[in-house]
């Protein structure tokens, strides 16, 4: 709630400060070009294309990517952990000025997630019962596809600059993480273990049922031709 407040805070500062000194810019004038923009954000790296169609409307369409990878040994147990944010978006973007500020909305193809395995070499408690297993996996994915609402500037648009600045704020509404907790190991034959494996399993979906919104901050220079 503290993100959509700031989000909301910011929209309405802007739409009072470029009200006056945008709207009175001749359409005339305008110069909409298409625009490359690399970019890094909260989505990872990556590469927007962009297209001005009228004064108050463009399109946008990129990619982002990113990858950790993180390995340790702690008491005895190996972890493998394994970060993967990749997504293509489309953008609309309504300019109600006629200027870089922007309101826009588009439709992501999200293929963020995460996934771990850990190894333990001692017996490991699931649901209050001990096991002898030789791996536990975690693998964390989210819904394919998934709105974006935000607000951002292009110091380009509608402008004969070759080189700008673009910054953008916005929520991504990717859903519920889907968690998929598994095993390996002698354990797995006892009469209890998929019991208390669902048990846990349900426990990790629980807690992730309430992240169902990804922040997006992004910046980057734009070209434009």
């Amino acid at each position: 709630m503290k993100v959509i407040y700031i989000l909301s805070t910011l929209s309405f500062i802007s739409l009072v400060n470029f009200a006056s000194a945008q709207q009175t810019q001749p359409s005339g004038d305008y110069h909409l070009g298409f625009r490359v923009a690399p970019r890094i954000s909260t989505l990872g790296a990556g590469l927007e294309v962009a297209k001005g169609f009228t004064p108050n409307f463009g399109l946008r369409a990129g990619f982002n990517y990113f990858s950790y990878g993180y390995d340790a040994t702690e008491s005895d147990v190996s972890y493998e952990l394994d970060l993967e944010l990749k997504s293509f978006g489309l953008f609309a973007d309504w300019h109600p000025f006629k200027g870089a500020f922007r309101l826009s909305g588009g439709l992501l193809i999200n293929g963020n997630g995460l996934s771990g395995s850990a190894k333990p070499t001692t017996l490991v408690e699931i649901g209050g019962t001990d096991y002898d297993l030789t791996s536990i996996n975690l693998d964390i994915s989210y819904n394919t596809l998934a709105p974006y609402l935000g607000l951002g500037w292009d110091t380009t648009f509608g402008d004969r600059d070759n080189w700008g600045f673009a910054f953008d704020l916005g929520l991504i509404y990717s859903g519920s993480a889907e968690a998929a907790l598994t095993a390996t190991g002698l354990g797995l034959s006892d009469a209890t273990f998929e019991e208390n494996r669902i048990k846990e399993q349900n426990e990790l979906q629980s807690d992730l049922d309430s992240l169902k919104w990804w922040p997006v901050i992004s910046a980057g220079l734009v070209y434009q031709f």
